[in-house]
């Protein structure tokens, strides 16, 4: 069997990383992706958040499997594990003077190791776990960030680095509401993050507000429908029902704390009932909101089916065959309708596509 090491740092895994794991996965019949630890480093990110990041980002590829060593040397670690081969990625003339000289130091060492260097593709060849974390900071360094690392440790950035909290202080000025917001802010942050979650996250909240403000000027009340975008998953656990109605309860009592009006209140309310997507909404805005929230169905192959991984994640602890009837009935009632979006904004950007994504997932789900 072909076996070969992939080892780094990993602080935090980036799209070129992710580019050498997956040649490695289509070249090797088993690769270990090995987090190195060097007890002298200051780490941005904790051995068991990468851990998690190079799981989620890895899934697709079963031939993969993720591991950690420290105080050892690469090729000795590489031997432990029964692997013939250690991939390395050369970004620089700068990383070929360097990993030159380690692949002749390891062949010393070890010389039935062999170490395969791979170039990464033009656009990720700057890209490097020092070069994302230095794009933190900026006004909408959200957006920049997003480009460069895979869905799992986009949310790790927006968690740790407290992402879009500029734009949550922006809205609840906009809003009127007392107090800095700082309470409500964190108290989202904190459920958005909880480790259970893989699709519905914080990279959602992002995702769907980037969405509201391609529609903004077709909402009659964008405040109110941000708000409960904001708030639609807070309260998420796969295991119990209500979950909209918790998310709803929480934006009531965080909302009246905060001193908005009853009436904002009961729209913002309304709003977050509509995303149970057990009848199709009624209201310009409850359209609006329900299409942003389904927008994921009718994004690229890629996406929608990292989307469909992340939800199976989340329902982890139901079995296959299970999981596999529910989920395609789910989907099936999206296939049934008229149209999946209720608004021609998006039913002209994302229906095609939705249709497309949602009748292969059935099929594959099916089989």
């Amino acid at each position: 069997m072909r076996k070969a090491v992939y080892a780094g740092g990993f602080d935090p895994p980036t799209n070129g990383h992710l580019w050498m794991i997956e040649e490695g996965a289509r070249l090797f019949d088993e690769l270990v992706v090995a987090i190195g630890i060097n007890p002298d480093k200051k780490y941005t990110f904790s051995l068991d958040e990468r851990v998690d990041m190079l799981r989620r980002s890895t899934r697709q590829f079963p031939n993969v499997k993720i591991d950690s060593f420290e105080n050892e040397f690469l090729v000795n670690y590489a031997s432990s594990v029964n692997a013939r081969y250690i991939l390395r990625g050369l970004r620089t003339g700068g990383d070929y003077e360097y990993e030159r000289g380690m692949r002749h130091i390891n062949s010393d060492i070890n010389p039935k190791i062999v170490t395969p260097f791979f170039i990464p593709p033009r656009e990720l060849i700057e890209v490097s776990s020092s070069f994302v974390k230095g794009l933190v900071g900026p006004n909408r360094w959200e957006e920049v960030v997003k480009g460069y690392v895979p869905r799992s440790v986009y949310n790790s950035f927006l968690v740790k680095f407290r992402g879009l909290q500029k734009r949550w202080n922006a809205l609840w000025e906009r809003i009127d509401a007392d107090g800095s917001g700082e309470d409500a802010y964190n108290e989202l942050v904190s459920l958005y993050g909880e480790t259970q979650r893989a699709y519905h996250n914080f990279v959602h909240i992002a995702h769907v507000l980037r969405e509201l403000d391609g529609a903004r000027n077709l909402i009659e009340n964008p405040e109110q429908v941000e708000v409960a975008l904001w708030y639609h998953d807070a309260v998420y656990n796969t295991r119990e029902k209500g979950n909209e109605e918790k998310s709803a309860e929480l934006a009531e009592q965080r909302l009246s704390k905060a001193g908005l009006k009853p009436q904002f209140i009961d729209g913002v309310i309304a709003l977050i009932l509509s995303t149970e997507h057990q009848a199709m909404p009624q209201g310009s805005d409850e359209k609006h909101l329900v299409d942003i929230d389904l927008s994921i169905l009718g994004k690229s192959q890629k996406e929608f089916d990292e989307y469909e991984r992340d939800i199976r994640d989340e329902y982890a602890w139901v079995a296959d065959e299970q999981f596999r009837q529910e989920r395609s009935t789910i989907l099936q009632v999206f296939l049934d309708r008229d149209s999946i979006y209720s608004t021609d904004f998006f039913r002209q950007k994302y229906e095609k596509q939705a249709r497309r994504n949602v009748e292969r997932s059935i099929a594959q789900l099916r089989i």
